[in-house]
């Protein structure tokens, strides 16, 4: 699948398409074009004057992979909506977290209106073991709730722990620590308005 993202050398590029005057800082996922090209959303609040626009981008992007600002920057389309961003650091992680952000979000743009809708019922979702995509459902609606920076980051880095305590505890069938990541991931889902997750079969045993 192409993806909005390539690495070259210890360089990721990222093809993004930035509204500014948005109202708000925000990365929303990825989305096509309507000539199928992937990019990712982002949105800031500063006008598109003196680079400040490209400035808050700068911040954003750094904010989201992880990595210092210094090692941001916009390289291509300074003056334009579509840009590409340049990320320096370790290939490996950086492509690893871009996967994680924006490949699959990919495939989530109908799966998010879904349990949006379904949300409202409060309908019970499978458990974080068995469908480990209940992190990128959370993380997508968080994407789009139009929450503050503040609010978004902070639940955003609750949704990577709780991911985090998952992976090792799912593995080695860990009971506390899975409850531990359905405690964390059911209290963002509760801030969103999205359905719980359920305690896997051997927790609940």
């Amino acid at each position: 699948m192409t993806v909005p993202y390539r690495i070259d050398g210890d360089v990721l590029l990222l093809d993004i398409r930035l509204t500014p005057r948005g109202g708000r800082d925000a990365i929303e996922g990825a989305e096509r074009l309507s000539d199928g090209r992937p990019v990712v959303k982002a949105r800031v609040r500063a006008v598109p004057e003196d680079g400040k626009a490209n400035a808050a981008l700068e911040a954003l992007v750094a904010d989201a992979m992880g990595v210092a600002k210094s090692k941001v920057e916009v390289v291509q389309g300074q003056t334009a909506r579509l840009k590409t961003v340049s990320v320096r650091g370790d290939a490996s992680r950086l492509s690893a977290t871009a996967a994680r952000l924006f490949v699959l979000g990919l495939a989530l743009v109908a799966m998010t209106a879904l349990s949006t809708s379904a949300s409202a019922q409060f309908v019970t979702r499978g458990d974080i073991c068995t469908d480990p995509t209940e992190f990128l459902r959370s993380r997508a609606v968080v994407e789009r709730a139009g929450l503050a920076n503040p609010d978004r980051g902070r639940l955003l880095r609750t949704i990577r722990a709780a991911q985090s305590l998952a992976e090792e505890g799912c593995t080695n069938r860990d009971a506390w620590l899975v409850r531990r990541s359905v405690g964390m991931l059911n209290a963002v889902n509760r801030e969103v308005r999205r359905p719980p997750v359920e305690l896997p079969a051997f927790v609940r045993q």
